[in-house]
């Protein structure tokens, strides 16, 4: 089942993305030859005035095929030619895939904290502090007041946090209440998290936690020989601690019990590594609190600026070598987080889905060939500088860039099959 959503997943992204090109090549009168999801063989189609509509045998790709785009040194052309008109007109038209695909991000973003709304935890001394405003708090303060505002959740900390100008968090620091100032350029750069109980909230359908018999309000006190003060202290011990077979204490009621559980064996990237981490199937008790439309829009904002960075800081992580090659995944690796995400719930999915597209966002403006960042590259060039680029310069620089994508085709391969045979 999560095979067929995985590949219905990337036909949506396929057909999102390449809608884009077409729908601007369409308000720019140019010639729509193919519009094809999926690479290879052709399976079946349709043709509907000059546009051939196929679906083709690989699921993971898809292109459209623009009247006269690949002749660079035709002075013939039809006006409805793409080479025909401007270096703006083709450069929208190109970029205009990968940004629907970013777009879809933020609108499957915006549903989902509209419907879902966003989560709301309970305020609570502070577990974990670092970044770069770590030395203004300690561990166990309290935030009961910031800018004037009363703290009732652990969200209104970062909502009422002003951008660029001094801040001040009223603080209850043991028993005494202090007051704490300092300048903050925006609220997601104060890297703080509450102490989460370790109270069982949510157990998945057919989890480890499910199977062997951990209920939802079972609070957590030890697994094997470490004591669980906070949910944080579960999720360290399943990163690094994990083994086959497990000895759980959970307080139920006035029971104490002693559950045996053998965590499922998963792998995912942990802090910017691949690695195996035991996984329960379960999650800690939050409220969703409903926000009105304005407030939906900046946080689905901020969460896809967020996304963005991210990705873009794992790339130049990529580039610099300060991060191996073999954190990259192929196909298997999107099937695993197809398959993790859904266990864990749709909102989590739909959460994947839109962090997929804005990969697919930044990935395609890279200016390897056959990407879409190439012709973006090229047209570029040319509108600086007034020079078309001739047929033998593209294709060295189409071959070039074929063989470095090719390589990474084959490296994330590898990596995949090299997951496998490790479990």
């Amino acid at each position: 089942m999560s095979f067929l959503i995985m590949v219905l997943t990337l036909g949506i992204m396929v057909i999102v993305h390449e809608f884009g090109h077409f729908i601007v090549a369409k308000i720019f009168k140019i010639g729509v030859l193919t519009f094809s999801v999926g690479l290879g063989k052709k399976l079946f189609g349709f043709k509907k005035n000059e546009t051939d509509y196929v679906f083709s045998v690989l699921p993971f790709g898809g292109y459209v095929r623009l009247k006269g785009m690949e002749d660079f040194e035709s002075k013939d052309r039809d006006d409805d030619d793409f080479m025909k008109k401007s270096p703006v007109k083709r450069i929208l038209v190109i970029f205009s895939g990968p940004f629907f695909n970013f777009i879809f991000a933020f609108i499957i973003i915006f549903i989902t904290i509209s419907f879902y709304g966003v989560t709301n935890i309970e305020n609570a001394p502070l577990y974990d502090i670092s970044g770069p405003y770590k030395e203004y708090f300690q561990k166990d303060d309290l935030i009961t007041e910031v800018n004037g505002n009363k703290v009732k959740s652990f969200n209104d900390i970062f909502l009422n946090i002003v951008p660029d100008r001094e801040n001040i968090f009223k603080v209850l620091r043991g028993k005494e209440e202090v007051e704490v100032k300092f300048k903050i350029d925006k609220p997601d750069s104060l890297f703080i998290t509450p102490k989460v109980p370790s109270v069982v909230g949510i157990v998945n359908k057919n989890s480890a936690a499910e199977k062997y018999g951990i209920f939802k309000g079972d609070r957590i006190v030890m697994i094997d020989t470490f004591n669980i003060v906070a949910w944080q202290d579960i999720s360290e011990v399943m990163k690094n601690y994990f083994k086959e077979e497990m000895d759980f204490k959970v307080v139920r009621g006035n029971d104490t019990l002693l559950i045996k559980v053998k965590p499922e064996i998963v792998k995912d990237s942990l802090d910017g590594e691949f690695k195996e981490y035991g996984f329960l199937g379960i999650g800690f008790s939050y409220e969703s609190k409903k926000v009105d439309l304005l407030k939906s829009l900046k946080l689905s904002y901020e969460r896809v600026k967020f996304i963005s960075i991210s990705i873009l800081k794992f790339l130049q992580q990529m580039f610099t070598g300060r991060m191996a090659l073999k954190n990259l995944g192929g196909p298997l690796s999107i099937y695993t987080m197809t398959d993790q995400t859904l266990k864990i719930g749709f909102e989590t999915f739909l959460s994947f889905l839109a962090f997929f597209s804005i990969n697919l966002f930044i990935f395609n403006l890279i200016p390897f060939p056959p990407l879409d960042g190439s012709y973006i590259l090229i047209y570029l060039f040319e509108l600086v500088t007034k020079v078309k680029a001739n047929k033998k310069f593209m294709q060295i620089y189409q071959y070039v860039g074929i063989f470095v994508l090719f390589t990474l085709i084959i490296i994330v391969t590898f990596n995949d099959i090299l997951r496998i045979f490790k479990g």
